[in-house]
């Protein structure tokens, strides 16, 4: 009987811990009204559960006497925080010594409390949201792993918030941004004195307020801000925000070498009404190029504010024209910018260089010749996408010509001549490419983004097509213009009956 029970017991202690591990993947609670936390042993979701809808806020904790319920037990590598959240509690994850990656579902959130996450050493990985207002005092002071911060707009910074993260490498910060103390400067004891030495890293963008006179007060140095304003006197400014499809921007399983891609974002127009977010939406589709469908840098050509010389003779003629062996080659084109019909010419339409008045259409690119071009390249498939319309009407409801402001023309439709061309178009007839602010994005760009997104570029063209048509056009009647946008998509007469079975 002895031995049994002996038996009995080495096999409870060799339980336990299994068992209370299982105990501790289960884990799950409340961290603030209408706020629910669970655990599955890697990653903490936390989720609003208001029946009504209403947003709900993370619980403030401290350091010592409210310390966060999965603080001290559970060893938390990622946060996943859904939808109908706005603020993160102060040091909710503060001394989180194992969380790698945090990741927001949306766009909800405004503000990170006092020391959110303090001295999180493995915290490598945060896209913070576009619409965030307010991150606190040292929010992110210590995080040690921290290497890139980008500062969204119209978000105010507090005191020392970035100190001490001591392997920052690149700075992006918004000119709308506002920025308090010391943020990203580095705490330093020389016997009974703190020190700050200022980041002296890369800084891509920096608010024009901060300049080599007063940069030390933010914990920046001399010579990097020195840099990044000589960066910004050559940079054409784009309005810069942060989506969720701008954020951890995934890799495919899938190469394409032979694949290139000539990506145009045309924002900053000199005769004619800026189109928002266009160049933004250039760099953003270059990097899925890349990174998602597995385009090679040096095939992916990008230009921005593109004139027609620009377009024609150093893309079409300069570099298509110079791919050896077409025929067994994709290009993709996308076009970001404005398009505008010739009512002189049976509203005949044209694509809008920067240099080109949008009171004469006709200097600029026929849309018809364009694909006559592109088709004449005999590449093996050509694929465009444009985020653009050509109704007169821009992204802000704002005529791209002088008296047609708010008058919507329905164009031509563009005939193909010839080649293997699928054209996915913003909108049709006399409807809008609308820009969709809550994102950053043009509509339907921001559409197509999160396809290749989901998809990891592995999306037949036909299923392409409905998503956007479907999602572009019940979004459409939510934005603030409320107008109709439906995207379409048309082909050469040599893909009629087979373009929906044909992918990236």
């Amino acid at each position: 009987m002895k031995k049994y029970i002996s038996i009995v017991m080495l096999a409870m202690m060799c339980l336990s811990p299994v068992l209370a591990q299982s105990s501790i993947y289960k884990s799950e609670g409340t961290c603030g009204e209408d706020v629910k936390w669970v655990f599955d042993g890697y990653t903490l979701t936390i989720s609003n559960v208001n029946k009504k809808g209403k947003t709900v806020a993370i619980e403030d904790y401290d350091l010592k006497q409210m310390r966060a319920p999965w603080s001290k037990k559970l060893s938390v590598k990622k946060v996943l925080i859904e939808r109908g959240i706005t603020r993160i509690g102060s040091c909710a994850f503060a001394n989180s010594s194992d969380l790698q990656e945090v990741v927001f579902v949306g766009s909800d959130m405004q503000e990170i409390g006092w020391g959110a996450f303090f001295n999180c050493p493995r915290l490598h990985n945060i896209s913070l949201p576009h619409q965030l207002r307010s991150i606190e005092t040292i929010a992110f002071a210590r995080c040690a792993a921290l290497t890139a911060v980008k500062i969204p707009d119209q978000c105010r910074v507090g005191d020392q918030a970035y100190v001490s993260c001591s392997k920052l490498q690149s700075l992006e910060l918004s000119p709308t941004a506002v920025l308090g103390r010391q943020v990203f400067a580095s705490e330093v004891r020389i016997g009974t004195q703190l020190k700050y030495v200022p980041y002296n890293g890369v800084i891509n963008r920096v608010p024009s307020y901060v300049n080599a006179n007063n940069c030390l007060e933010f914990g920046l140095s001399r010579e990097a801000v020195e840099k990044a304003s000589a960066y910004r006197a050559s940079e054409v400014d784009y309005d810069y925000v942060t989506s969720e499809v701008d954020s951890l921007i995934p890799y495919g399983s899938r190469l394409r070498p032979n694949t290139y891609a000539l990506i145009i974002g045309n924002q900053n127009y000199r005769y004619a009404s800026d189109v928002p977010y266009a160049i933004h939406d250039a760099r953003v589709f270059s990097d899925y190029c890349k990174k998602t469908l597995g385009i090679p840098a040096v095939n992916v050509h990008i230009a921005e504010d593109a004139t027609k010389q620009m377009i024609l003779e150093e893309e079409l003629n300069d570099w298509l024209l110079s791919i050896p062996d077409r025929e067994d080659k994709r290009l993709i084109v996308y076009y970001a910018g404005h398009g505008v019909p010739d009512v002189k010419n049976k509203n005949k339409a044209y694509l809008l260089p920067t240099d080109v008045r949008g009171t004469s259409p006709q200097r600029g690119i026929a849309l018809d010749e364009l694909y006559k071009s592109l088709g004449d390249l005999a590449f093996e498939r050509v694929s465009v996408f444009l985020d653009a319309c050509f109704s007169g009407v821009n992204r802000n409801n704002e005529g791209v010509a002088d008296g047609l402001r708010g008058v919507e023309i329905e164009a031509e439709e563009a005939t193909f001549s010839g080649g293997n061309v699928v054209v996915f178009s913003a909108a049709q007839g006399n409807e809008t490419a609308q820009g969709y602010p809550a994102q950053g994005h043009g509509l339907f760009t921001y559409f197509l983004l999160r396809e290749i997104r989901y998809s990891l570029g592995d999306i037949t063209y036909g299923l392409l097509s409905d998503a956007l048509k479907a999602n572009v056009s019940q979004q459409a009647q939510l934005l603030k213009m409320r107008k109709r946008q439906t995207p379409a998509t048309n082909t050469s007469g040599d893909l009629h009956d087979s373009w929906r079975q044909l992918s990236f």
